[in-house]
């Protein structure tokens, strides 16, 4: 079930932009390849008109300045995090490869799999949700000025056209402006949810662990004689060690995940941080409209969601894999006997040692990512306004 549902996030990763991160190639044409590159320089030219706008727009009104220096100022975060998936794209591949085929050939619990897809699923429609309401939320913004004021579709100030200008062509290249957005923020939607979906995948890969570790007790559970208790003390010994080497695995994932992931993450805090308290700087000084509201609200909730689903789940791992040496004690090692008992508990005693050391991700090399970290970072958000204002 977690292949089949990898292939088709992976073919939904495909057709938003980003490179093949599944063991089979989902669209091998050249026509489609051409056409994402093609919206890949429209997207970094979008960026660039962002950039210019600083430059060339004289007349902007304070919503539109603040608008101008939320969206140019993220959008530079956020196109890294496409270039973050393709550099990275071989480890993603193989971290993902070993995190939802590999490891789950050797042990998958069917319980702790469902909890995993399902939790993916809602993470993934819902980021998509909150994302797609406030990009809405602008183009109804737009459309209201252009209703009931008689000015321009302005959803994002650009270097081209100018503000003012209410001719035909600019009005469209403002609509071509306002859908290139749209791609951008698919594309980075999709890039967010490579990291949601690892970040899951690997907190239930420790909860996968310890269901492993806990299954080990039924190998003693019926009686037995003499000869079948040393058999199974064997088969227990065998066992022990194909969980300390999927512990091993895990472990290798998590590094993984940690150089693949930890750019993104990082760059979520930044945004999360200055978008916050530039949107309620906007919230002081704006007009108090219906639709500056909506804007306002609807952006708050993508950042803040977007920026807890990447952490919380990172500190789901942290969570999780603080519980393995649990497991591991829990094993039914105290069936063994004589020579195979010593043997074991040395087994144990190393990978309980191993297992008992902090796991935990980091963004900007420092910060560790938890429950705590989110809260603390709302908090200096809101801190960092006080200040300035």
């Amino acid at each position: 079930k977690t292949t089949k549902f990898l292939s088709k996030i992976n073919k939904i990763w495909s057709v938003a932009g980003l490179p093949n991160l599944w063991e089979f190639n989902v669209y091998h044409k050249k026509l489609y390849k051409y056409f994402h590159r093609f919206l890949t320089v429209c997207i970094f030219i979008f960026i660039i008109l962002e950039i210019t706008a600083f430059f060339t727009q004289s007349s902007l009104s304070d919503r539109q300045s603040n608008d101008l220096l939320i969206f140019s100022l993220s959008h530079l975060v956020l196109i890294n995090y496409y270039i973050v998936i393709e550099y990275h794209k071989k480890k993603l591949k193989d971290l993902i490869f070993k995190l939802c085929t590999s490891l789950k050939n050797v042990y998958n619990d069917p319980d702790v799999q469902m909890r995993m897809i399902k939790k993916s699923s809602y993470y993934t429609i819902a980021h998509l949700v909150t994302v797609s309401v406030s990009l809405s939320s602008y183009g109804f913004d737009g459309l209201m000025e252009v209703i009931h004021s008689d000015g321009s579709f302005i959803t994002v100030v650009t270097g081209w056209p100018d503000t003012e200008d209410n001719s035909a062509l600019a009005n469209l290249m403002r609509f071509i402006i306002y859908i290139i957005w749209w791609i951008f923020m698919i594309r980075v939607t999709a890039a967010i949810t490579v990291i949601i979906m690892i970040t899951i995948s690997l907190s239930h890969q420790y909860k996968n662990l310890q269901s492993y570790f806990y299954s080990l007790n039924e190998i003693f559970q019926d009686s037995c004689d003499e000869n079948d208790l040393t058999e199974k003390e064997d088969k227990y010994v065998e066992a022990l060690k194909v969980g300390i080497k999927l512990h091993s695995d895990t472990l290798w994932c998590t590094k993984q995940c940690q150089v693949t992931c930890s750019s993104v993450i990082s760059g979520q805090i930044l945004i999360t941080v200055s978008v916050l308290c530039l949107l309620m700087l906007q919230m002081v000084n704006s007009e108090r409209t219906l639709t500056n509201v909506l804007t306002i609200i609807t952006t708050s909730s993508a950042v803040l969601t977007s920026s807890g689903f990447v952490m919380w789940n990172a500190g789901d791992i942290t969570i999780e894999a603080a519980l393995v040496p649990t497991a591991m004690f829990s094993s039914g090692w105290q069936h063994c006997r004589g020579s195979t008992s010593e043997r074991v508990r040395k087994l144990l005693f190393v990978a309980m040692t191993q297992g008992q050391k902090h796991i935990f991700l980091r963004s900007f090399g420092v910060v560790e990512i938890s429950y705590t970290s989110y809260v603390s970072i709302m908090k200096s958000s809101y801190s960092a306004f006080s200040f300035l204002y």
